[in-house]
């Protein structure tokens, strides 16, 4: 889907100034937001500009950093990230990244959306021009992440723990997530979000479902959950848990017909809820407002 003859990139500009005294701003389309708010996943015709020469040690988190553009589908600074990339399922998706990088061609990328404030710029909005990326971790507030297939290489046999990596506890995660505020305005066309630097990228918590899975737009799966700490009180309520297409993990919710009650012990890296930010900007006529950061968990793992 096209959207830059939507609304031109001066009133987006003109959206972003009544937050510009804030820092970490992004301006999205309002139909990007829609169409993407009930989906795991994204599809794109992707440049791959750096690439990490080596995926990063296991007790670093084993990825794999890919900065590039999708200037069609996404138009913001992004990298995208390979999961358990040292692992040998991945060796032919790494192989390719780096037979392509920096030849300026356009491959077929698909992975889990995420916009989130791990590494932001003072600003960035979407479909302005998005020049070439310096080196492999731009400034940036959305990627993919993980990859799930890397032009024909299917990855998602990397949805699994990576062995000599520690994720956060849930204590210390989502502590900080339940901390965090963002401060949203829309107009018909676009929608202006600001928030401060967000930390915890993997998390590693037990989850109590809270109702039935649902299946989402590309066949991904959404439940709701209540996050258990040490002593099995709740430490968050309600949180959207998102299980990936074609994955190990939505593979054991579906084969074990977990629901309402059922617990899982899973990894999981945090993503911004689009699905309520379209609610809360439906029920404030798109007014600056100001609440805690509605957030919702990518599972990549189930914990054995």
């Amino acid at each position: 889907m096209k959207y830059r003859n939507q609304l031109g990139l001066s009133g987006l500009l003109l959206l972003a100034l009544p937050l510009a005294a804030q820092n970490n701003i992004v301006v999205l389309k309002r139909a990007f937001v829609e169409q993407y708010k009930d989906r795991a996943t994204i599809d794109v015709s992707f440049f791959v500009d750096h690439a990490h020469k080596h995926p990063n040690a296991s007790a670093a988190d084993g990825d794999m950093h890919v900065a590039g553009r999708a200037q069609k589908e996404v138009g913001l600074p992004m990298v995208a990230e390979v999961m358990n990339a040292a692992q040998p399922g991945e060796t032919a998706a790494v192989k390719e990244i780096h037979t392509v990088e920096g030849n300026n061609s356009q491959l077929a990328v698909t992975g889990v959306w995420r916009f989130w404030f791990e590494h932001p710029a003072t600003q960035q909005i979407q479909f302005a021009n998005v020049p070439v990326p310096g080196n492999t971790n731009p400034d940036h507030s959305f990627e993919i992440h993980p990859i799930t297939k890397f032009d024909k290489n299917d990855v998602t046999g990397a949805f699994q723990p990576v062995i000599g990596f520690q994720p956060y506890d849930a204590e210390t995660a989502f502590g900080g997530y339940e901390k965090l505020k963002i401060t949203v305005s829309a107009t018909d066309s676009a929608v202006s979000i600001s928030a401060s630097k967000a930390a915890y990228n993997y998390a590693e918590f037990v989850m109590t479902l809270a109702g039935s899975p649902k299946m989402l737009a590309d066949g991904g799966y959404a439940v709701l959950a209540n996050v258990n700490g040490k002593a099995d009180e709740s430490i968050a309520s309600n949180v959207r848990m998102i299980f990936v297409p074609g994955t190990p993990p939505l593979q054991q919710l579906l084969s074990e017909k977990l629901g309402d009650g059922d617990t899982m012990h899973v990894i999981g890296i945090p993503r911004i809820n689009l699905n309520a930010i379209s609610a809360f900007i439906t029920a404030s006529g798109g007014q600056k407002l100001t609440r805690k950061l509605p957030y919702e968990m990518i599972i990549v793992a189930v914990v054995k």
